[in-house]
């Protein structure tokens, strides 16, 4: 067999293997595949003069939801500038076909690999990285997504999908400190893109704890309004708008309007529907917050819209409501992160925690480094009076702890702490305060708790 056709046959399947990839990896952000991506409008025949066309940007394709790999790579700009055709490193693949990804069959052994030293290989190798993080994180196998992105990444750095594809998978799984420095250094590299701007206020407007909530919420608003100044016919970003708003307080009519502009130029957008509706109830107006609730969970016929609009009732106490949305959610993804953590702690509050704990150990089970999955687990089990599980589960949130959340994470060790001293288990009670005292040792009262306890167990002892 000739060397062209051999090459030929090579470029032809990197093609397949690309292609059929954007037909079935959608990407999105955190919970949800469209949010960001305003939906495409019916063009209806006009006999207006044309458009003046767009000029090309040297930068990678603005993410989105739907996907961050729906653009061919530029293998023009890796191009060696010198005439040699020498190849310094074989090509190697192990076997994935266009079944394979059809079928969505990703083990972890399935790993495409291309030689490095030649700049068209590392073009090649990056787009199969990128494929490999999109198909794995559509399977919710997080961990070999993020080593498929975090190798793209370390190819290509200046090319931000692979950055956009860790900030979306850190979103799935609530892991808002690294999904925040994801989606800032995407900003870095494509600053007039919305989707990033956009992305990033969505981040900011998330709870975390030890952080300044006000810099942050007025940090959200800004990046909203740049969206809309990037582009005004983006609802996202007046949605995004409305809810950094409304987290500083500002329940104002331009709040309101924010929502309903979203709602204009996007008449199906349910959680623009339900974020109003929360406002509405602020103010007082019950009857129409209703509607806009009803209208919300309505338009809930997609697995993100229905995880987002279901935050949204469970912070405004409507439990119930948000539990069908979620228990639909699951029946057409079963592994979705989120919504697993949300039903969970549904559950939870209802008292139903023998379904909670199933739900969350399938949650920790998908994302493994869910920090806040193992906290709620943890609680779970401290309900249930199960001390020892609780101890165990925090010791696996501390294994992923983040700076922001180890002050959170020393409340629930406090929990457990109290337990065993209730309990007169001293040895277990200093353990446990010891451990509460690393996370915050600003906190007098878990010192004063851990001196008890020692005190408890020498007297005991003697």
């Amino acid at each position: 067999m000739s060397r062209n056709f051999k090459s030929f046959r090579f470029l032809a399947i990197l093609i397949c293997l690309f292609c059929s990839a954007i037909f079935i990896s959608g990407q999105d952000l955190g919970s949800s595949n469209d949010l960001f991506r305003p939906k495409a409008k019916k063009e209806t025949p006009k006999k207006s003069t044309p458009k003046t066309p767009t000029p090309k940007r040297k930068s990678s394709p603005p993410v989105s939801r739907k996907s961050n790999t729906s653009s061919k790579s530029d293998t023009s700009r890796n191009s060696t500038s010198s005439g040699s055709s020498k190849r310094t490193a074989k090509t190697r693949i192990k076997r994935i076909d266009l079944e394979t990804l059809q079928n969505s069959k990703l083990d972890d052994d399935v790993i495409i690999t291309v030689g490095e030293n030649n700049p068209e290989k590392s073009a090649e190798s990056y787009e199969e990285a990128i494929i490999e993080g999109n198909l794995a994180r559509n399977l919710r196998n997080y961990t070999k997504a993020e080593k498929a992105y975090t190798r793209a990444k370390s190819i290509q750095p200046m090319d931000s999908r692979a950055i956009y594809g860790l900030g979306n998978l850190y979103s799935d799984q609530q892991r808002w400190e690294e999904a925040e420095m994801a989606y800032r250094r995407a900003i870095e590299l494509e600053p007039d893109n919305p989707n990033a701007h956009i992305a990033l206020s969505f981040v900011l407007t998330q709870p975390t704890v030890g952080t300044n909530s006000g810099m942050r919420y007025a940090e959200a608003e800004k990046l909203a309004q740049k969206a809309i100044e990037l582009s005004p016919e983006n609802p996202f970003g007046y949605d995004q708008l409305g809810v950094a708003r409304q987290l500083q307080g500002i329940v104002s009519k331009e709040t309101e309007n924010a929502y309903r502009t979203a709602i204009k130029l996007e008449p199906s957008f349910g959680l623009a529907y339900a974020h109003l509706g929360r406002l509405l109830r602020v103010k007082g107006l019950t009857k129409e917050s209703d509607k806009a609730y009803q209208k919300a969970i309505k338009l809930s016929e997609d697995v993100p819209t229905m995880i987002l609009v279901a935050e949204v009732l469970q912070s405004q106490q409507m439990f119930d409501e948000s539990e069908k949305l979620l228990r639909n959610a699951l029946k057409l993804d079963a592994k979705h992160p989120t919504a697993l953590f949300f039903l969970g702690r549904a559950l939870t509050t209802r008292g139903n925690f023998e379904e909670a704990e199933k739900v969350l150990l399938n949650s920790v089970t998908v994302s493994p480094n869910s920090f806040v999955s193992y906290t709620l687990l943890g609680s779970v089990y401290a309900r249930q009076e199960n001390w020892s599980k609780a101890e165990q589960t925090l010791n696996k949130a501390l294994s992923v702890v983040t700076p922001n959340e180890r002050k959170r994470l020393a409340q629930e060790y406090e929990a457990v702490g109290d337990a065993f001293m209730k309990n007169e288990k001293y040895k277990d009670a200093a353990r446990i305060f010891k451990r509460a005292v690393s996370l915050d040792d600003d906190k007098i009262s878990l010192r004063v708790k851990l001196a008890e306890a020692q005190k408890k167990l020498n007297d005991a002892i003697s």
